[in-house]
């Protein structure tokens, strides 16, 4: 392996801008015309200079990077955040030529079909539609929330903006800290999908438009999956069409040229893609890069042989940052300062470094695996289903094709997972009482507000697909890559791949060997076996473990200061209990840890809320920076 310098990371590396939009409906005309269009460009000049458009009640300001095409003798005016993967067959559909400009085609579209129009688009999207003769306009996100958008009431109408740090600069005055969302970023588990840390700033959920205008507001949901009903396929026919749905998921999110890689590991899904990726894609689109972590100081989980091994059977170059060691801390702050909220993800420290390799290497579109472990996860809840309703035999058999990861299955392993599944269906998130958190009733946002119909094991295993864990993965890899320049991109999470899986019967999805049958068997040929046979993933856990440790001393001193921010949610004393109490290992180490993790992040956020610097100077000098140095797999 060819090696590069050593490098250490700066705690504050320098960040690429990303595209914004920001507007105001304001039927009254509340707001004072040069007001407005003052506060509008500030609150998207951060990120560029403004343009702007003043549709009467609608104002609105966007940065270079979103489309616009605005209203030409009456027509409807458009905004797109995001790209639409199938623009080609829905001109043709709508008798339009290929090539046409994209925002036209999207405002002919809507002036044709209505809100019909949505269920209709493929992409990462979000969009803002103007209809100057009715003065109604519609504000809508892509199906899985590759785009976003922040709502907050003003009086008589709406502010919106593309994120959260948009709408805030936006608004006469910046919310206050919703304390109940504070609360329930400590219990990830417990998070809503309808509120945000700010107080009266939510988003617009995914699969979901807003109508409005002068006279009324209507939110509804245009998209959800469709429980089929019960149909047979073997696994030969449901791994070629998959493999034919990834292939022309893949093949959406390619961009030009050489601009194009592949966050790569040692796991099934990422290597599904590149393997997708570097055989079928277009002519001038083919993946020839990877970016991967590898981890030489930590054998048991270094997965380099295996992406060496599928960097070579693909003929791609590949660059692996070689981790020595790092506190979590330092990739948090950028995150931070960048976008005014706190990362759930603790791997930011090496990450961040990594993206900056890529985006200075001139990469602008990063795929990855993410979604892939649960759209082709087994539905464990479906063996609890089946006891529920009786069916004690098919029970039975389905334990015994659980993924056996070693451990041979037995009439004890069978037993002890019937034992286990009873609760599957009604768990809780498990909340320390210092937290004075009050328990939620369990039930997963996204599955109940998208009124799911089906039985619970299948409306349980939807809610991990499209749920709110993969919209908080959609905001957090978005903003995470937009800081180098670079826009992420994820196949796994394709609509039509998704309802595709969806229809099989769960049965397809159990396999004693491995986890992920149907995916393996659909990449047959396309990824080394080494990787595709391969039983199990490695995990990060000890990597971030010793990252938490290198800041411990950092995060005792925060979180305990006298007057620090945390103090008015949660029992001091309770803090101080869990900090000195920290498990020998395994699971509850990593529960522990990811709680003093979500607490240090929540104390600099409140800390930046309240005007102070993210971290005190003498505190900033104390943090550890990654180590680590490039090397070519």
């Amino acid at each position: 392996m060819a090696r590069s310098l050593s490098t250490e990371a700066a705690a504050h590396p320098a960040t690429r801008t990303a595209a914004a939009f920001a507007g105001v409906f304001d039927p009254r005309r509340t707001a004072s015309g040069e007001a407005l269009r003052g506060r509008i460009e500030t609150a998207v000049e951060a990120e560029g200079p403004a343009l702007r458009a003043d549709h009467g009640d609608l104002s609105i300001g966007w940065t270079d990077g979103v489309e616009c095409t605005g209203s030409k003798d009456g027509g409807i005016a458009c905004l797109l955040h995001g790209h639409i993967y199938n623009r080609d067959d829905l001109a043709g559909e709508l008798g339009l030529p290929e090539g046409t400009e994209v925002t036209a085609l999207l405002a002919a579209g809507y002036a044709s079909l209505g809100t019909a129009l949505l269920a209709k688009l493929r992409g990462d999207f979000a969009l803002v539609l103007w209809d100057p003769k009715s003065r109604t306009g519609l504000l809508a996100r892509d199906q899985l929330g590759g785009r976003a958008l922040f709502l907050h009431n003003v009086p008589g109408g709406i502010a919106f903006a593309s994120e959260v740090r948009n709408l805030t600069r936006l608004l006469q005055r910046k919310p206050a800290p919703d304390a109940e969302a504070v609360k329930r970023w400590f219990a990830p588990g417990l998070m809503r999908e309808d509120r945000t840390l700010f107080e009266g700033v939510e988003p617009l959920p995914p699969a979901t438009y807003l109508h409005f205008g002068a006279d009324a507001i209507d939110r509804r949901h245009y998209w959800a999956p469709q429980c089929p009903g019960r149909s047979a396929i073997s696994m030969d026919d449901a791994g070629e069409a998959v493999l034919s749905s990834l292939r022309q998921a893949v093949e959406r999110r390619l961009g030009p040229n050489d601009s194009t890689a592949v966050l790569l590991s040692g796991g099934i899904d990422s290597a599904s893609v590149a393997g997708v990726a570097a055989a079928k894609a277009p002519e001038g689109q083919r993946l020839d890069r990877s970016y991967s972590i590898v981890l030489p100081g930590h054998p048991e989980i270094d997965e380099g042989l295996l992406i060496r091994s599928i960097a070579a059977d693909l003929g791609l170059r590949a660059t692996g940052l070689e981790l020595s060691s790092g506190g979590l801390l330092c990739g948090a702050l950028p995150y931070l300062d960048a976008w005014d909220q706190p990362p759930l993800a603790t791997t930011l420290f090496f990450l961040h470094p990594l993206l900056q390799r890529a985006g200075d290497d001139g990469i602008r579109v990063m795929l990855d695996g993410e979604g892939g472990d649960a759209l082709f996860w087994h539905p464990a809840a479906l063996l609890t289903d089946r006891l529920r309703h009786g069916r004690v035999l098919a029970a039975w058999l389905l334990a015994g094709r659980f993924p056996e990861y070693g451990v041979p299955t037995s009439w004890r392993t069978r037993l002890d997972r019937i034992r286990q599944a009873r609760g599957w269906l009604d768990a809780r998130p498990v909340v320390p009482a210092w937290l004075a958190l009050e328990q939620a009733d369990g039930a997963e946002p996204a599955a109940r507000d998208l009124e799911l119909s089906g039985p619970a094991w299948w409306r349980a295993h939807v809610a991990g697909i499209v749920g709110l864990g993969s919209q908080l993965m959609h905001d957090l890899s978005r903003r995470h890559a937009a800081l180098s320049g670079i826009e992420a991109r994820h196949p796994l999470l394709d609509v039509d791949l998704i309802d595709l899986v969806l229809s099989f019967p769960p049965e397809l999805a159990f396999d004693r060997r491995y986890n992920r049958p149907v995916l393996r068997e659909a990449v047959r040929g396309m990824v080394p076996d080494a990787v595709r046979r391969r039983p199990y993933k490695s995990n990060f856990d000890a990597v971030l473990i010793d990252g938490l440790r290198a800041d411990l001393p950092v995060v005792e001193r925060l979180l305990l200061a006298p007057g620090a921010e945390i103090g008015a949610y949660v029992d001091r004393r309770g803090l101080e209990a869990h900090l000195a109490s920290p498990p020998g290992e395994g699971a509850a180490l990593r529960e522990w840890s990811k709680l003093i993790w979500f607490l240090a992040t929540m104390e600099l956020w409140l800390r930046r809320q309240a005007g102070y610097e993210l971290l005190p100077a003498q505190l900033t000098e104390r943090l550890t920076p990654a180590k680590y140095g490039f090397v070519e797999l």
